[in-house]
């Protein structure tokens, strides 16, 4: 009896090693693999992700204290805590991201901005999804100038809004800007002036 409980310790114990062996491995090339697929060289190595990338070289985002930005800085959220984050963007935004070059001719800068609109959309409701995680690893403790900004900023804790709601065309090409709240309610791109014209109608339909 005492030879079988201690063969069995023996094998469960072989058994544990293996299962922590294989978990510390898979975490580790879960982890290598998210590193990877994040630097900037693997972004442009799409030949249609260097126009938006020499964009932003020369944007304002760029030198900034010092700071030069990778792909990932802005369009990956970092750190442990939002590693989930992380892994969703490449699964999903990724695998969008992956068809749409198989799908689209991206060969010219004049082909890549006819699908600009919407491909800024996405990432403005990734950053919306997110509240913005990305923006306030660097934006920390802001403190907005002015009457107009404050009451802006205020938005945040009164309408839900996050960063990207207001601070959109900042480093790319500019487009026309989305409305998130109305885009995320009606599942699809719904820009300012289209609904601000909508707000305008109905509030002259109750007049």
């Amino acid at each position: 009896m005492e030879g079988r409980f201690k063969k069995y310790l023996t094998v469960s114990g072989s058994a544990l090693l293996l299962g922590a062996f294989l978990t510390v491995g898979a975490i580790a090339v879960v982890f290598s693999g998210e590193h990877a697929l994040s630097r900037t060289e693997f972004c442009v190595s799409c030949h249609s992700q260097t126009y938006p990338y020499e964009e932003l070289k020369k944007s304002s985002h760029y030198g900034a204290l010092g700071a030069d930005p990778d792909c990932k800085d802005c369009h990956v959220p970092q750190g442990l805590g939002n590693f989930h984050l992380a892994l969703w963007t490449h699964i999903y935004d990724g695998t969008r991201a992956v068809l749409a070059e198989m799908k689209h001719d991206y060969s010219t800068i004049k082909k890549f901005n006819e699908r600009r609109p919407i491909m800024a959309h996405y990432a403005r409701m990734s950053l919306k999804n997110w509240d913005s995680v990305t923006c306030r690893e660097c934006h920390k403790n802001t403190k907005p100038p002015g009457t107009s900004a404050k009451a802006a900023h205020k938005k945040m804790e009164t309408e839900g809004a996050t960063c990207i709601d207001c601070h959109q065309n900042l480093v790319h090409k500019k487009v026309p800007e989305s409305d998130l709240n109305a885009s995320r309610v009606q599942n699809v791109m719904v820009l300012k002036e289209v609904q601000k014209e909508t707000e305008d109608k109905n509030e002259d339909e109750k007049d």
